[in-house]
Formats: C-alpha cells, sequence, structure tokens
C-alpha cells in the first residue's frame, strides 16, 4: 500500500476536516505532491515540505482542479523545487500561465475569502504537463468532471486522490459525514456520471479533498450520492424558492439554515468554532448556488 503523507498549510484549524495542503508521496522512485492549498498557507507548506524532504527532488505536483484552495500555493512550491513539473488538466493550462480570469472568477465567487486563497502568480508553461501527455508509471488519471469541468481523479499505485469528485467528507465522532461541492457552474450529471466510473474501480484506499485521513474509497462515493439526490429533492420542493422580500444572500442562507436541519450529515459542522462555522456556511451557500443555478438552465 502507498505511504502517503497529509501536509497543512495552514494549521489553525483544530478539527479534522477542510484542512488546506497537500499530500506527499512517493512512487517509482517519484516523490509526488497532489494539491497544493491555498496561497496564503503555501510558505508553511513549502517549509514543511522541504524538512520532509531534506535535500530530495521534488519530482511532480499533480493537480486535481485549478480552483486555488487546491492550487494556490503551487507557484511557491516551485521557487522550493523549479525543476518540479505540475501535471493539469488540459483546459486548466492557459489558465495556470495567464490566472487573470481565475483570480477574477475566485474573488466573485468567494468573496472575502479570495484573499485566504491568494491571487495566483503566472506559471512558466514549460513546467506544465497536460493531463492526456502524463504517462507516468504507477500513475493512472481519471476524468471526473462535474464540481469542475476540469476535475481530475489520480490513481497513484492503486490509492486514489479524489479531489472534490466525491465532495468533502470528515469523519466526526467515529462517523463519515459528508458536505456537498456543488459550486456555481456545477453539473450534476456530469458529477454523478464521474462517481459511478470511479465505483467501478477496486475498491481501495483513497483521499477526498480537504481531509487529511484516508477513507474508505466506495462507502464515500455511495454517500456522497446519496446526500446529492437528498439536496436536488429539497431544491425542487416550493419553499426552496426565492421569497418576494428575500434578496439573493437571504434567500441562500435560508436554505442553508434550512439543510443544516435537515441534512445529517452538516450537523457536526455546528461544533466547530465561530469563524470556522461561518467560512463552512459559505461554502455551504456557494453548494446550494450551484444547484440553483443548474435548475434555472434547467427550466429554460
Amino acid at each position: 500500500m502507498l505511504k502517503v503523507e497529509f501536509y497543512p498549510g495552514i494549521t489553525k484549524r483544530q478539527e479534522t476536516m477542510n484542512q488546506f495542503g497537500s499530500w506527499l508521496a512517493e512512487s517509482a522512485g517519484r516523490i509526488f505532491v497532489v494539491d497544493t492549498g491555498v496561497g496564503a498557507g503555501a510558505a508553511n507548506l513549502t517549509r514543511r515540505l522541504k524538512k520532509r524532504l531534506g535535500g530530495k527532488k521534488l519530482n511532480y505536483i499533480l493537480l486535481t482542479h485549478i480552483h486555488l484552495d487546491h492550487a494556490g500555493g503551487v507557484r511557491e512550491i516551485l521557487k522550493a523545487w523549479p525543476e518540479a513539473q505540475v501535471v493539469v488538466h488540459t483546459r486548466g493550462l492557459s489558465h495556470l500561465t495567464n490566472p487573470t480570469r481565475l483570480w477574477e472568477r475566485t474573488r466573485l465567487v468567494m468573496g472575502e475569502l479570495a484573499n485566504l486563497y491568494g491571487r495566483p502568480e503566472p506559471l512558466n508553461p514549460a513546467c506544465l504537463i497536460a493531463h492526456t501527455k502524463a504517462n507516468l508509471p504507477g500513475l493512472f488519471i481519471m476524468e471526473t468532471p462535474g464540481h469542475a469541468s476540469h476535475h481530475l481523479s489520480f490513481q497513484l499505485d492503486k490509492t486514489w486522490f479524489v479531489g472534490e469528485a466525491g465532495g468533502c467528507p470528515y469523519r466526526w465522532s467515529g462517523r463519515l459525514h459528508s458536505r456537498p461541492a456543488t459550486p456555481p457552474h456545477y453539473d450534476p450529471s456530469l458529477t454523478l456520471a464521474s462517481i459511478d466510473r470511479l465505483l467501478q474501480e477496486t475498491d481501495n484506499q483513497a483521499y477526498f479533498a480537504h481531509t487529511p485521513e484516508a477513507l474508505p474509497f466506495h462507502e464515500v462515493l455511495n454517500l456522497y450520492k446519496r446526500q446529492l439526490a437528498k439536496w436536488a429533492d429539497f431544491m425542487r420542493r416550493p419553499e426552496s424558492n426565492a421569497r418576494p422580500d428575500e434578496n439573493r444572500s437571504e434567500h441562500l442562507n435560508r436554505l442553508a439554515n434550512d439543510l443544516f436541519r435537515l441534512d445529517p450529515n452538516l450537523r457536526p459542522l455546528n461544533y466547530l468554532s465561530p469563524e470556522d462555522l461561518k467560512q463552512e456556511k459559505h461554502f455551504i451557500c456557494n453548494s446550494i448556488e450551484g444547484f440553483l443555478e443548474y435548475q434555472k438552465k434547467e427550466i429554460r
């Protein structure tokens, strides 16, 4: 079984869910980092990786997608290991070499949290490898769109790194829970097709977005499928429509409060610190907006 270590960039959070950082693994004599966390934690993450690796060479950075909570630290890591190469979806290449639109979109969707993610710096095209050309021993790449059109999942020596194709699962009091990852531009049909493709793979060790520990691969994916179905049913209810006296923020917050009450997967989040709970509610409102946006497209 592949040995995997998680290194957070931001360490102030005491809880086990929604960490921002990287997974470190060695396979076939090559050292890999999967995802790079947020820009605000990039310097700390790089120091931790350098301490762990000593004088060893970092060969590859695998990006499940280019959202800046996953790719925000890539430039800082490349400064420490300029010879490393970055494997990314072909659709993400231009956004990493010219990240202006990526940053603008991040600010629009994330609001003040964009400052945590950090404004990205352009990358040298020479360090980038399109996922279709990353023919590396022991590495299998699966396109898993839905959370993002450019989302990838990686299997490295039978161990899966799923990114947000399986939502944001976490353990609380020994039980599995899940928070959806369905931001604006979310596509439920693509998401479910990606989950079903992953479920066809052997039930091996798997790492999911923002959760340091390995989780049961198929159990998490099936939990996420059930949760998405329940959320979709909730969003179709007449009472989930915006009220005449509600603005966008009020509508999203009302639905978020309803889901905190109705979805047992979200209830442990109420035990977070006020600061962390506020952040989680922001993510949940973004996920609600992804559902509502898709419903509007269906109506058209």
